[in-house]
C-alpha cells in the first residue's frame, strides 16, 4: 500500500473532519429550525410546542381559536381540534395525507384552500412538518393548549406591561448636547443609525415656538426683546423661566384645553338631522380649560370626566366634568317613533361612548366589538357589553348644578343597575346572555371589577346615600389604576399624546391605536421612562411639559443649515428626531394669531359660546331644529374671543375653521389632518373676517406712525419692520424690505387709479393680509 506524503494525509484528515461537522451542522439546523427542518416520519420527531404551535399560531389562530371558531373548528385546544368542526374530523392521527387540515392548508381542494385569500399561505417546509406531526400520531402535551390566543399575546404586547423604570443611557465622554434623560434616549438612537442632532435654534425661533406650543399666541415685540437678552446671558436659564411663566398664564388652559377637546368630541349642538342646541354644553369645555390652569392630576382628571358626580356630588366641577360622556352627537327620538328606532339611537349613543373611552383615554379601538369580538386585540364582545353595562343605567341631562348653574351633563337613573344583555352581531331583540359588570381582561391582574364595585360603593358610603349605581366610580377607579387596572395603557397614551403635540408626532405614531396593529414606538423605553416619571411625578402635566420643552432635542433647530446633510436619506420621516420638523399651526390658533397682532383679540374667558358671522350661503342645512343660527353676526368685541369660547355647531361648521381642517366633532380625534389645498388660499384671501383683521392690524401699524389718513410721504420701512416682528417674531431682510415696499406702493397706485376713498390704507391693509398667507405666520419652525 502507497503510503501518503504527511502534508498531505494531515489536509485529507482535515476535509474528512470538515465533511462530517458540516453534516453534523446542517442536520442540527435542520432540528432546530421549523422553517428549513425536513423530518422523515419515522426517525425525526416533530415536537409540537417548537414546530407545529408557531405555524398555527401564525396562520390559524385568527379564525379558529378563542371565541372565535370559523366552521367550528378550534385549533387552540386539543380535545376540540381532534373533535373537528363543521366539516369534520380536521386531523386523523397517524394519517397526514387523509387529514382534512393537511388536505386545506396544501391546497388539494382548490375551492377551499386554506388560510383565506388575502392572507399569507403556508410554505412547502410547514406543510410538510404538520403532515409528519399528524403521521407520527399528532402528540400535543396536555399544557400546550391556547384558551386564548389573543389573550396570550396581550400579555408580552408592549402597550399592556405594568409601567417599570427603564436604565437610562449613561452619558457618553463626548456628549455636549444632552440636557437630560430626554435627550440621551434620543442620542443613543441617533448615534446607532450614524446621525447626528442639529444645532440648537436660535432665540427668536424658540421664543416663538415656547409661546405657540403653551399659549397658542405669538409673543409681543416687548416679550421677544426681554426673551433675547435673557438667552444671551443663560439659554437654559431664560427657556427654564418663560416656561414657567406660560405655564402660569391663563391662556395656557385654552391652548390644551382645545387639544383635549379634540378627543372629547365636544361641540355646542346635538348633531344629526336635528343639530339642536346645546346651550349649557359649554360648562364642560370650561371645566377642561380650568383643570388644565390648575394642573389637575391627569389621573383626577379622568376619573371626574367617568364618574365627577359619583366622587364629588356636591361640587359643579367634578359634575360638569361628565360632560366628556354627553359631548357626542346626540338625539333623544320621541315616543312617537317606533321602538326599534328608538332602541338603535339608545345603543348608538353608548357606543359613542364606550367608543370615544377606548381610543381617546386607553388607545384601544373598541367598538368593532359590538358585532364581534376584536379581531386582533383581546377585546370580546361580552367586554364590550360589560361596559355598555356602566352606562346603560344614566343618560345625557339639562339641569342644574348645586349651585343653581344649568348644565349638561351625564347621571344615572337611580341607584338600580338596569339589567344588559350581549347582543350577537348588535341586534338588540337577540339576546339571551346577561352580563354582570366588567372591564378588559387584557388590561386586569388581581382584583375584578365586582371588587372595585363593591370598594365603590363602601367608599361612597362616607359621604352619603348613593343616589346613582356607582358602576362609573368603579370604572373610574380601575381605568387610573396603575398597578391591576389600566391605569398604566392610561398614562402612556397621555403622554404620547403631549409628545405629539409639541412635535408633531407621537412616539407612537397612532395616538389613539396602542393595540398590536397599531404602531410601535420609535423610542420604547423613552416613551416608558417618561411615563413612569409622569405617574411618580403625580400624574403631573406641566411637570411633563417642562421636561420635553428644557430637552435638547425640542430645542434643535430645523433649517438646513443646521441640520445632518445624511438625515434625509438615512431618516426621511425624522423618526429618530434629528431636527425638528416645522408644524402648522390648527386654524384656532391661526385666528388667534391674527386677532393677536392687530390688537382686537379680546381674552375674555369661559362662558356661553359666541356665533361669529357665517355667511347665508354657507349656512343652508336644513331640518334643524330649534333656535336658527343667527344670519347677521356682528364683528365686534364679542366675537372677537379665543377661538376655543366659539360655538361650534355641527351642521354648519365655520367655512375658515373647514378649509383647514378642523375635525367634524362626529367622533373622537386622535390627530388632525394637514392638507393643502386651494380653499384655504381662497380663505385668507376673501374670507370676510380675515379682510377686516388685515384692515386692523394696517391700522395699528399706520397709528403707531402717523394719524390715518396716511399720508403719501409716510416712511414704510418701520411699518414693514413692525408687521414683521409682530407676524414672524423677526425683522425683514433687505431684499423682503425692498419687495414689501414695492408691493404697498404698486397697490396705493392701482386703488388710486380706482378712486378708491384711502388707497394708502387698503394697500396696507392688501400687505397685511398678504403676511397672514405666508407659510412663515402659518407654520411654526
Amino acid at each position: 500500500m502507497k503510503v501518503l506524503p504527511a502534508p498531505f494525509a494531515h489536509a485529507c484528515r482535515l476535509l474528512v473532519l470538515a465533511i462530517c461537522l458540516g453534516t453534523q451542522i446542517q442536520a442540527a439546523a435542520e432540528e432546530t429550525d421549523p422553517e428549513t427542518r425536513t423530518p422523515n416520519a419515522s426517525t425525526a420527531s416533530v415536537d409540537f410546542r417548537r414546530d407545529i404551535q408557531p405555524i398555527l399560531r401564525e396562520h390559524c389562530y385568527q379564525c379558529h381559536a378563542g371565541t372565535t371558531e370559523e366552521g367550528g373548528l378550534n385549533l387552540g385546544i386539543k380535545a376540540e381540534t381532534l373533535q373537528g368542526g363543521d366539516s369534520g374530523a380536521a386531523i386523523v392521527a397517524g394519517k397526514g395525507e387523509d387529514s382534512l387540515l393537511v388536505q386545506l392548508v396544501s391546497g388539494a381542494d382548490e375551492s377551499r384552500v386554506m388560510p383565506p385569500e388575502g392572507n399569507q399561505p403556508l410554505n412547502e417546509k410547514q406543510i410538510r412538518l404538520l403532515r409528519t406531526w399528524i403521521d407520527q400520531g399528532a402528540p400535543w402535551p396536555d399544557d400546550a393548549d391556547v384558551v386564548d390566543p389573543k389573550l396570550d399575546r396581550a400579555k408580552t404586547h408592549w402597550a399592556f406591561q405594568r409601567l417599570h423604570k427603564p436604565a437610562v443611557p449613561a452619558r457618553p465622554s463626548h456628549d455636549r448636547w444632552s440636557k437630560g434623560p430626554i435627550d440621551r434616549f434620543v442620542l443613543q438612537r441617533l448615534s446607532g443609525a450614524g446621525l447626528r442632532p442639529a444645532e440648537p435654534a436660535d432665540a427668536r425661533t424658540l421664543v416663538r415656538r415656547l409661546y405657540y406650543d403653551l399659549i397658542g399666541l405669538p409673543p409681543t415685540g416687548a416679550q421677544i426683546s426681554h426673551f433675547i437678552r435673557d438667552h444671551a446671558e443663560d439659554p437654559d436659564s431664560a427657556i427654564q423661566n418663560l416656561v414657567d411663566q406660560l405655564l402660569d398664564s391663563p391662556r395656557y388652559g385654552e391652548r390644551w384645553g382645545r387639544h383635549w377637546l379634540d378627543v372629547a368630541r365636544y361641540a355646542d349642538s346635538d348633531g344629526q338631522e336635528a343639530d339642536r342646541d346645546r346651550p349649557h354644553a359649554y360648562t364642560y369645555r370650561d371645566f377642561v380649560i380650568d383643570a388644565f390652569n390648575d394642573n389637575m392630576p391627569y389621573d383626577q382628571f379622568v376619573r371626574w370626566q367617568i364618574a365627577g358626580d359619583e366622587f364629588q356630588p356636591d361640587n359643579d366641577a367634578a359634575i360638569s366634568a361628565t360632560g366628556f360622556l354627553t359631548a357626542g352627537p346626540a338625539f333623544k327620538l320621541p315616543e312617537s317613533f317606533l321602538e326599534s328606532e328608538r332602541l338603535l339611537n339608545r345603543y348608538n349613543e353608548l357606543d359613542d361612548v364606550i367608543s370615544t373611552l377606548g381610543s381617546g383615554l386607553l388607545g384601544i379601538t373598541v367598538a368593532c366589538a359590538r358585532c364581534h369580538d376584536h379581531k386582533y386585540d383581546a377585546f370580546s364582545a361580552k367586554e364590550y357589553y360589560q361596559l355598555l353595562g356602566v352606562f346603560h343605567s344614566g343618560d345625557r341631562v339639562s339641569e342644574k348644578l348645586p349651585s343653581g348653574k344649568e348644565a349638561f351633563f351625564f347621571r344615572d337613573f337611580d341607584d338600580n343597575r338596569r339589567t344588559t344583555w350581549l347582543f350577537r352581531r348588535s341586534d338588540f331583540y337577540d339576546r339571551d346572555i346577561e352580563v354582570d359588570i366588567g372591564f378588559p381582561a387584557m388590561l386586569s391582574s388581581g382584583a375584578d371589577a365586582g371588587d372595585y364595585w363593591r370598594q365603590a360603593k363602601e367608599d361612597y358610603a362616607k359621604i352619603g346615600q348613593a343616589k346613582s349605581t356607582l358602576q362609573r366610580r368603579a370604572l373610574a377607579d380601575w381605568i387610573t389604576d396603575t398597578d391591576q387596572g389600566g391605569g398604566a395603557l392610561l398614562a402612556r397614551v397621555i403622554v404620547n399624546r403631549v409628545w405629539h403635540h409639541h412635535f408633531g408626532k407621537g412616539i407612537v405614531a397612532t395616538t389613539s391605536d396602542f393595540g398590536v396593529r397599531g404602531d410601535s414606538p420609535t423610542h420604547p423605553m423613552l416613551l416608558e421612562d417618561l411615563t413612569y416619571e409622569f405617574v411618580q411625578d403625580g400624574w403631573n402635566l406641566k411637570s411633563l411639559h417642562r421636561k420635553i420643552l428644557t430637552s435638547a432635542v425640542w430645542q434643535q433647530a430645523g433649517t438646513p443649515e443646521a441640520i445632518d446633510d445624511r438625515g434625509p436619506q438615512i431618516d426621511p420621516a425624522n423618526d429618530l428626531l434629528w431636527r425638528m420638523t416645522p408644524q402648522r399651526l390648527e386654524v384656532e390658533v391661526m385666528r388667534d394669531a391674527m386677532l393677536a397682532v392687530s390688537e382686537t383679540l379680546n381674552l375674555e374667558a369661559g362662558g356661553p359660546g359666541f356665533k361669529p358671522y357665517i355667511a347665508p350661503e354657507a349656512n343652508l342645512a336644513r331640518n334643524i331644529q330649534g333656535e336658527r343660527y343667527p344670519s347677521d353676526a356682528k364683528d365686534d368685541a364679542t366675537t372677537r374671543r379665543r377661538s376655543v369660547y366659539m360655538f361650534h355647531k355641527r351642521l354648519i361648521p365655520y367655512p375658515m375653521f373647514q378649509a383647514f381642517d378642523r375635525p367634524d366633532l362626529m367622533t373622537s380625534c386622535a390627530q388632525r389632518q394637514n392638507t393643502t389645498v386651494a380653499p384655504q388660499a381662497m380663505v385668507i384671501l376673501n374670507d370676510r373676517f380675515v379682510r377686516s383683521v388685515a384692515r386692523d392690524f394696517a391700522i395699528r401699524l399706520a397709528q403707531d406712525q402717523t394719524e390715518t389718513p396716511i399720508p403719501k410721504d409716510l416712511d414704510l420701512q418701520p411699518i414693514i419692520e413692525q408687521a414683521y416682528e409682530a407676524s414672524f417674531a423677526r425683522l425683514p431682510t433687505n431684499s423682503e424690505l425692498e419687495t414689501s415696499i414695492q408691493f404697498i406702493q404698486s397697490q396705493t397706485r392701482s386703488r388710486t387709479e380706482r378712486g378708491e376713498p384711502d388707497p394708502r390704507l387698503e394697500a396696507l391693509t392688501d400687505y397685511c393680509q398678504s403676511l397672514f398667507g405666508l407659510n412663515e405666520f402659518i407654520y411654526v419652525d
